[in-house]
């Protein structure tokens, strides 16, 4: 959850009455609960995106991905959250990262479009074009709420919506 864009997209979604998965970073949960009350109040799911969202997540060291893995779900447990599964930072979901989630109970959940809403200096043209090429029946669309900028991003949001849904 990230102040005012997590609110502005969350608006977004409940307009178009769109659902979404918020994968949340476990800090971001502590300091903004509230928020990830919002994006359940609002009928949205909820899954586990680590405790810090370390990079190079594979290559930690195994109880150092199951420490992320636990701690990050402990913020959501102190909400009465039981998340949908986990989201490695990165997508680094090596053997060993995929084992720690499920033996936690954790399914491991990638996706199969990423327009790069990250990328510094990203349009939310851009953003519209790249998943409107890239989506298919039962697509994943990686979107991101927080860790900078995401202006490209909620201004993309209605138009990747409304063309998803012609798209069927």
């Amino acid at each position: 959850p990230w102040p005012h864009t997590t609110e502005q997209i969350l608006a977004i979604l409940a307009q178009r009455q769109a659902p979404a998965t918020f994968f949340v970073v476990g800090r971001q949960v502590q300091r903004h609960p509230q928020l990830v009350r919002r994006e359940l109040a609002a009928g949205m799911a909820i899954g586990s995106h680590s405790y810090r969202h370390p990079q190079r997540f594979d290559r930690l060291p195994a109880a150092r991905i199951r420490d992320e893995i636990v701690r990050g779900r402990r913020t959501l447990d102190a909400l009465g959250v039981r998340p949908v599964g986990f989201r490695p930072p990165g997508g680094a979901a090596s053997p060993a990262v995929v084992a720690a989630a499920q033996g936690l109970g954790d399914p491991t959940v990638l996706w199969s479009v990423d327009p790069v809403d990250w990328q510094p200096g990203v349009t939310a043209d851009r953003l519209v074009q790249r998943v409107l090429a890239a989506a298919r029946p039962g697509a994943i669309v990686l979107l991101h709420d927080g860790g900078g900028n995401r202006s490209a991003t909620v201004a993309a949001l209605p138009a990747i919506i409304d063309g998803l849904r012609r798209l069927g």
